[in-house]
C-alpha cells in the first residue's frame, strides 16, 4: 500500500510541476476528487454518460433545478407567470447572471440552448410535440406557446437525466445538436480550465468570481450555488487500492464511487467520513444496437430478458444483499411508476427459452456476437462478465471486446457493422430518479436515430410517452406507465438488471456534500485547513 501512496504522490507532485509551468496559481482552497471515470466527451448534449453530466453541473447552469424533495425550484428563472389556459409560459431571468467571458446572459441565449437540447434530449422532443414557438420577449424574457396544455413544462426543465437542458451562449447552442461544441463557455459556478485538461488524468475547475448564487440555501440541484473553493481537481485512478491509499494518505479529499469490500476499512480510518448521497439508488441496464443482427430482430432482444438473473449481476457488481435489490421493473422500484407489468421474463428467468427466441430470430450461433466490455469500469464491466457467460451458457459465440470507458462511451455512437466498429451488446447504469417516469430519460426513447444510442425506434413507445406527459393525476399516468412497460418488453427496449446504493468517502475536512439523489455537485463543499 506504501508503494501505491507514493505513486499518487509523485503524480501530484508532476501536476504540481506542469500547473507551475503553465503559470498556473492556486491561492485558497483546493479539492481534489477521484470520480467514477474519465472525462473525454465535454459536449452534455453528446453523451448520457454520468462523468458528462457531472461535467456539465460544474461549468452550466439551468433555468429550473430539482430540490431534495423532487419539485422544480427557480434556478436562473425570476419568475414564471403561466397564460390562463396554460399554453403560454413567460419566463424572466434574474438579475446578475453573466457567461465565463464576462457578457450577460441574455434571453436569446436561453431560446437557443433550449432549441437544441429539445432537438436531442428525449423528454425536449416530446415537449417539442405540443410546442408551437420558442418567443424572445426581449433581453430577459421569453415564451414558450404550446398547441395544448402541456404540464411537465417545469418537469421538464429541471430534469437530471441526460440530456439536461444547460443553458449555453447563443453562439454555442447554434451548434448542430448532434455535432461536438467547441467552446465551453458557461455560467455556472465553475469553470472549465481547458489548458489544464488533460485527458486519461487529470480535470480542473477554478470558481467563477463572476457567478451570482440565488439567496436560498442550497437543496440537491436547486437553491443557492455558493462556490466555496477556488479549485476543484478531478483525477482520474482506476486502481481501488491505489485511490484508498491516496485517501488514507491525504493527497485526495473526495472519492465517487469506493467499492463496498472497503467499506470496513474506511469506517474506521481515522479522519474519513463516508456518505450515501443517492437513497433512490442506481439501475444497470443492458443496451441493444436495434440497427444491426442479431438485436434488430425483437425476438433476440426478448430473449436476452429471459436470461436475466438479475441477483447475478448485483452481486457482481455490489456484492452487499442490504445495498441492493432485484427489481422487474424499468422504472426504479420505490418510485410511484414502478410496475411489472410485461417482464414475467424478469421474474423467472429461462435460459432454455432464451435459446429458443435466439432460434427463432434466426440467428447463426457460429456467428460472434460483439459486447463491448470497458474494463476500468466498476459497475459495467462486471455486469458484462455476468452477460457473457450466461450468453456462453447458452451456446452463443461471444467476442468480448476490451477497452476503457471513455472509449466505450465513443464507440457505443457507430452504427457501423461489428467487422467496422460496430457492436451489438453494452452495459451502462443511471441514477434511479433518472428513470422514475417514462419521460425524463432517453433510456426510453423510441426516437430512432434522434434518441438513445442503439437507436431503438418505436412510434408506439412515443406515443406513449407523450400520454403519460399528457394525463393528469398519479393513478392515470400509473396506468400509461404500465403500458410503458408492456410496450417496451414487446420491443425489446433494453434490459433493467436491478438497483442498489453506493457511498461516497472523503476528508473529514470536507464539509457541506450535498444529498442529491444523483451524481455528486461540488457547490457548498467546504474543505478546512
Amino acid at each position: 500500500m506504501l508503494s501505491h501512496v507514493k505513486g499518487i504522490r509523485r503524480t501530484l507532485l508532476a501536476s504540481a510541476f506542469l500547473l507551475a509551468g503553465l503559470g498556473t496559481a492556486v491561492a485558497g482552497p483546493t479539492l481534489r476528487f477521484v470520480p467514477h471515470a474519465d472525462l473525454q466527451a465535454l459536449d452534455p448534449m453528446g453523451s448520457t454518460a454520468d462523468i458528462v453530466k457531472m461535467h456539465g453541473f460544474m461549468i452550466y447552469d439551468t433555468l429550473y433545478g430539482l430540490d431534495a424533495n423532487f419539485v422544480p425550484q427557480p434556478q436562473m428563472v425570476k419568475t414564471m407567470t403561466p397564460s390562463d389556459d396554460r399554453k403560454t409560459y413567460r419566463f424572466t431571468l434574474r438579475d446578475g447572471l453573466k457567461w465565463h467571458d464576462g457578457q450577460p446572459v441574455t434571453a436569446e441565449d436561453c431560446v437557443a440552448s433550449l432549441k437544441r437540447w429539445a432537438a436531442r434530449d428525449a423528454a425536449g422532443q416530446l415537449m417539442n410535440r405540443v410546442l408551437a414557438e420558442m418567443k424572445v420577449v426581449d433581453d430577459k424574457t421569453f415564451e414558450l406557446i404550446f398547441k395544448e396544455p402541456y404540464g411537465l413544462v417545469l418537469e421538464s426543465l429541471s430534469k437530471v437525466a441526460s440530456n439536461i437542458p444547460f443553458m449555453m451562449p447563443k453562439r454555442v447552442a447554434e451548434t448542430d445538436p448532434f455535432k461536438e461544441i467547441q467552446d465551453y463557455t458557461g455560467s455556472g459556478p465553475y469553470r472549465f480550465v481547458r489548458k489544464d485538461w488533460v485527458p486519461g488524468n487529470k480535470v480542473v475547475y477554478e470558481k467563477f468570481a463572476g457567478y451570482v448564487p440565488r439567496s436560498e440555501p442550497a437543496s440537491a440541484f436547486a437553491g443557492g450555488k455558493v462556490a466555496k473553493l477556488d479549485r476543484v481537481e478531478w483525477l482520474i485512478i482506476r486502481d481501488q487500492q491505489t485511490a484508498l491509499s491516496a485517501l488514507l494518505g491525504g493527497e485526495i479529499d473526495l472519492w465517487e464511487n469506493p467499492s463496498l469490500d472497503l467499506l470496513p476499512v474506511l469506517k474506521t480510518a481515522p479522519g474519513i467520513a463516508t456518505s450515501v448521497i443517492n437513497q433512490t439508488g442506481k439501475q444497470a441496464q443492458l443496451y441493444f444496437n436495434h440497427v444491426i443482427p442479431p438485436f434488430d430482430n425483437p425476438k433476440a432482444r426478448q430473449a436476452m430478458f429471459w436470461l436475466t438473473k438479475q441477483k447475478a449481476y448485483l452481486q457482481a457488481i455490489n456484492g452487499n444483499p442490504e445495498f441492493y435489490r432485484t427489481c422487474a421493473s424499468f422504472f426504479i422500484c420505490g418510485t410511484p411508476m414502478e410496475t411489472e407489468a410485461g417482464l414475467e421474463a424478469l421474474k423467472a428467468p429461462d435460459p432454455e427459452k432464451a435459446k429458443a427466441l435466439f432460434k427463432e430470430a434466426g440467428w447463426d450461433f457460429s456467428k460472434p456476437i460483439v459486447v463491448l466490455d470497458p474494463t476500468d469500469e466498476t459497475i459495467a464491466h462486471p455486469a458484462t462478465v455476468v452477460t457473457v457467460q450466461a450468453m456462453r451458457d447458452i451456446g452463443l459465440k461471444v467476442d468480448v471486446q476490451a477497452m476503457d470507458w471513455a472509449t466505450m462511451l465513443k464507440r457505443r455512437n457507430s452504427r457501423e457493422p461489428t467487422s467496422n466498429g460496430g457492436w451489438n451488446i453494452l452495459h451502462s447504469y443511471t441514477g434511479g430518479q433518472v428513470v422514475s417516469t417514462p419521460v425524463w430519460s432517453i433510456a426510453f426513447s423510441g426516437a430512432c436515430e434522434k434518441g438513445l444510442f442503439g437507436w431503438p425506434c418505436d412510434q408506439t413507445l412515443e406515443d406513449l410517452r407523450l400520454k403519460w406527459a399528457l394525463v393528469d393525476g398519479v393513478e392515470a399516468k400509473k396506468a400509461v406507465a404500465a403500458e410503458v412497460s408492456k410496450r417496451a418488453f414487446e420491443t425489446g427496449h433494453h434490459v433493467p438488471l436491478g438497483q442498489w446504493t453506493s457511498y461516497v468517502a472523503h476528508s473529514a475536512k470536507v464539509s457541506g456534500l450535498i444529498a442529491t439523489q444523483d451524481v455528486p455537485v461540488f457547490w457548498n463543499l467546504g474543505k478546512a485547513d
